[in-house]
């Protein structure tokens, strides 16, 4: 059974237990998939005849011509073998939600040196909700200081360890005056690119930290407008690139 009809098979028994929506109509899927490229979303490439996944980007995307163009994989050999076996299988989180579909490679383009994969458009985009509020991880190297103003205006320093939309998991010195319960009149951290987020908050529980010195807490952020939810999903994007260029 060819690469592309097998994963279909496989991604339908799988994506219905898990009540994944398939989307079939162009306009939405072209929507998805700008959506991807807007946010600069990691896609995990799946190719017929090589073990592993490999990261690619959407660059480019030519609605008319039903045409997505990919960024050039950094492995030279997952690079030829795509151009070789042109089938492959995508899967990326777009703002918590798994986006995952099946296309192929029509040709390349090379300019200056850089590769373009022409690929055609997925018959079916699968998505599915993981979980409300889906948490990104924020590694150490990237975990940005997080000063939490208390209603009795003491402030308390942590670190930003995941966040969503709806909340985060930060860690704080033991012995800090902050509890289950309490309410954070302001949130305040800096974005990787520099930009101040501020947003209310109330904590919900508390946990041992790996570090004796450290515990951790698990806020929801309370009264967020929209504005201030457009700046945690671009931040939450921004870190998922981080991450996939780490791994």
């Amino acid at each position: 059974m060819p690469f592309e009809e097998s994963n279909i098979e496989h991604t339908d028994s799988t994506h219905s237990k898990k009540n994944q929506d398939s989307i079939k109509i162009k306009a939405h899927k072209l929507l998805i998939l700008k959506a991807l490229q807007e946010n600069r979303s990691p896609l995990s490439l799946s190719i017929e005849g090589s073990e592993g996944t490999f990261v690619s980007i959407i660059l480019a995307i030519d609605g008319e011509n039903s045409i997505i163009e990919l960024d050039e994989l950094a492995d030279s050999a997952a690079h030829l073998t795509l151009l070789e076996a042109q089938n492959y299988r995508a899967s990326g989180w777009l703002q918590g939600v798994n986006i995952d579909f099946n296309a192929h490679i029509t040709d390349q383009q090379q300019n200056g040196g850089l590769t373009r994969y022409h690929s055609t458009l997925p018959d079916t985009i699968y998505q599915y909700q993981r979980r409300t509020g889906y948490r990104t991880h924020v590694s150490m190297m990237s975990s940005p200081e997080v000063h939490l103003i208390l209603a009795d205006n003491q402030v308390v320093k942590g670190r930003i360890s995941d966040i969503s939309t709806s909340g985060a998991l930060l860690t704080i010195p033991v012995g800090s005056p902050i509890a289950p319960g309490d309410k954070i009149s302001q949130c305040i951290f800096k974005a990787i690119d520099k930009k101040m987020i501020i947003v209310e908050a109330e904590v919900r529980r508390q946990m041992d930290s790996e570090q004796s010195s450290r515990t951790r807490l698990g806020c929801r952020f309370t009264n967020v407008d929209q504005a201030t939810t457009q700046d945690l999903q671009r931040y939450a994007a921004a870190v998922e690139r981080q991450n996939a260029r780490r791994r």
